[in-house]
């Protein structure tokens, strides 16, 4: 009797131990991260769905890096100017650049004030203080940036700094200007034709594409933005126009009137342009090219790209609609790393 107690104890213990323990893993069940009810969340599952923030950061730690890389080869490059000049780091940066910052004229004065005046202080000798007080800022940050680049040039600057690259795919019927599909350097733009800082950002890619001509093959994709209600369908348009040949006539309209894009509109400036009205109509009524607008869409999306405008120089983003200078930097050194030259007007700087 007692050994039936003794091993009825040893069974219940057992019976007690399996019930703590978890369920038992399943095939497949590696890297789960999370489990509730019947189902589990995977490792792979929780990647995919911050992908595109974990990107970002990525992308804001390497400009981080480089930004202070850049910074930190500037001040020593500066010091050593300096003491070559018998002067002390300060007293260089003032002879350089301080010294050099002249008043601006009237007639930039002027122009600044008629832009801005409403944002300016109501009275009219403080809100001209503020004007040329800017003015006096961009000035010392041009000559500052021109030092910089003189001072990388001389000493040789090689950056070693690897930055993140995005595989982007191009089709060979994606809108494209300027160089082959060899071209040393691809600037992909993802935009919104509803989108402000899209518009405002095309007079600088007009300026890519005047100083690296060839070098430089501009392609566009789209990203139309849930908030702007017509961006959509000004994708359809842009494309549709282009089945015709017309995509960049129509691109140039678009942006030009981004606050008219209807159907309507859209149809009677395809007849402006010289192409078959009712063929661009049935293009557009049926959603023709909504495979190649959502491709576009979710290719930016996995780059972390989800704002406008985004842009991929060799696969290096470059996010929103940043100065001529950035775009500039980037693209210079895709061409150093090549082993080409930088066009003249890129490399000019005062003395």
């Amino acid at each position: 009797m007692r050994r039936h107690l003794i091993l009825g104890s040893i069974l219940l213990v057992a019976s007690a131990a399996c019930a703590q323990q978890p369920a038992e893993v399943k095939a497949g069940d590696a890297g789960v991260v999370a489990r509730f009810a019947d189902q589990a969340i995977t490792a792979a599952e929780l990647e995919d769905a911050v992908k595109p923030q974990l990107l970002s950061l990525r992308q804001q730690e390497y400009e981080i890096k480089r930004q202070q890389l850049d910074q930190t080869i500037f001040e020593r490059l500066a010091e050593r100017a300096a003491a070559a000049a018998g002067l002390t780091s300060a007293q260089y940066l003032e002879q350089q650049v301080t010294a050099r910052v002249g008043e601006p004229t009237e007639e930039e004065i002027q122009k600044v004030l008629a832009q801005y005046r409403s944002r300016l202080n109501p009275d009219d000798a403080k809100a001209r203080e503020q004007v040329v007080g800017y003015l006096k800022q961009q000035q010392q940050a041009k000559l500052n940036t021109e030092l910089k680049e003189r001072l990388f040039r001389e000493a040789n600057v090689e950056i070693l700094l690897e930055p993140m690259r995005f595989d982007a795919k191009v089709a060979a019927d994606h809108p494209a200007r300027g160089g082959d599909p060899d071209a040393p350097i691809v600037l992909i733009e993802y935009t919104d034709f509803q989108c402000p800082f899209c518009g405002r950002v095309q007079p600088t890619l007009a300026q890519i594409m005047d100083r690296y001509g060839k070098s430089v093959r501009h392609v566009f994709k789209q990203l139309p933005l849930p908030m702007h209600p017509q961006a959509r369908l000004g994708a359809e348009a842009s494309l549709c126009a282009g089945a015709q040949g017309k995509f960049w006539e129509m691109h140039d309209w678009l942006f030009a009137n981004k606050d008219r894009i209807a159907r309507d509109t859209l149809v009677a400036q395809a007849t402006a342009i010289g192409i078959d009205a009712e063929k661009f109509a049935a293009c557009v009524d049926t959603n023709a090219f909504g495979a190649r607008i959502d491709e576009d869409m979710s290719e930016a999306r996995s780059f972390g790209i989800t704002g406008t405008p985004g842009f991929l120089v060799n696969g290096i983003a470059i996010r929103g609609a940043m100065p001529f200078e950035e775009f500039v930097r980037v693209i210079d050194g895709e061409l150093q790393r090549k082993g080409l030259p930088v066009p003249a007007a890129a490399a000019a700087t005062g003395s």
